[in-house]
This record gives structure tokens, sequence and C-alpha cells, in this order.
């Protein structure tokens, strides 16, 4: 299969997949929405194994991994902040949210100690 015809069947098979979600929210029905997305990543997959051409080189690979290291930062920091802002928020008698500013905090905790974790594993994994 060509590079052109998977990314248009790949397209489709992420819309089908949103519109199957919605349905199975709007139903509130997750057995839908679990069966969207199961059939989804396992079409998604049958369709990558059927692609002939290259779609990805070394610099594709490192924009990608750039872009998802920043992702993570971005992210775990927005997600400590949130949390630290609820907690100190909550002491001023803001709100109740000092629970769920804790659940942010060590969520955040618990994304860097994974990234640690899989850094050390590539690391030794790859030869670095």
């Amino acid at each position: 299969m060509k590079l052109a015809t998977y990314t248009k069947l790949r397209a489709v098979i992420v819309v089908a997949i949103a519109v199957l979600m919605a349905v199975g929210v709007a139903r509130n029905s997750v057995f839908v929405a679990l069966g969207a997305v199961t059939a989804g990543v396992v079409g998604l997959s049958l369709l990558r194994r059927g692609l002939t051409e290259v779609d990805r080189d070394e610099r594709t690979v490192l924009i990608h991994s750039k872009a998802a290291s920043m992702t993570l930062a971005f992210t775990t920091v927005g997600v400590a902040f949130a949390g630290l802002s609820l907690i100190v928020l909550s002491g001023h008698g803001v709100g109740d949210y000092e629970q769920a500013g804790y659940l942010l905090a060590f969520l955040a905790t618990g994304i860097q100690a994974l990234n640690a974790v899989l850094i050390y594993y590539y690391r030794g994994a790859l030869g670095g």
C-alpha cells in the first residue's frame, strides 16, 4: 500500500473511532467506547503492516521525540502547578479541593518517576 492511501485510511479510522466514542458517551456505554478503541487500534496496526513505503526517517523520528519530550515537560509542570494551586487555595478557604490538589501533585510526581525509570531502561537497552 502506498503512503497516500495509508494516510487516507488512517484518517478514516480515526474519525470512525471518534464517532463511535461519541456514540458510546451519548449512550453512557463504556463497552461501545472500549470496543471502538480496541477495534481502531487493531485496524491501525493491521493497516500499518500493509504499508510498503517508508513513512519515517531519522529527521521525523527526532522531531517526534523532541515534541514528546516537550509535551511531557509542559504537561507535568502544568499538572503540578494546578495541584499546588488547589492545595494553597484550599488552605485559604477558597474551596475544598485539597484532596484533588494532592492527587494532581502525586500524579505529576508519578509521571516524572516513570519518565526517569524509562530513561534509565532505554539508556541501558539502547547502549547509552
